[in-house]
């Protein structure tokens, strides 16, 4: 019992030490690029991509042109 708690100790640390160590712009490159992966991927597959912008959710097709979808988001 007390080896299993040691273990889950030491991965709890592990966890932590991993989490400290992402930098923050790392987390903002993959965002972004999450981001382009949606817009290509609704270019290829046809379909439009939903996000959230101003408190707002928007709905854009390959076109370019923005739709506005139920109005604000309330938070």
């Amino acid at each position: 019992m007390v080896d299993e708690n040691k273990q889950k100790n030491k991965r709890e640390q592990w966890k932590k030490k991993v989490m400290d160590n992402l930098k923050r712009e790392a987390v903002k490159n993959i965002i972004a690029r999450t981001g382009d992966l949606a817009r290509l991927d609704a270019k290829v597959n046809h379909t439009y991509t939903v996000y959230i912008k101003d408190g707002r959710m928007i709905k854009q097709p390959t076109n370019g042109k923005c739709v506005v979808i139920n109005g604000k988001i309330q938070n």
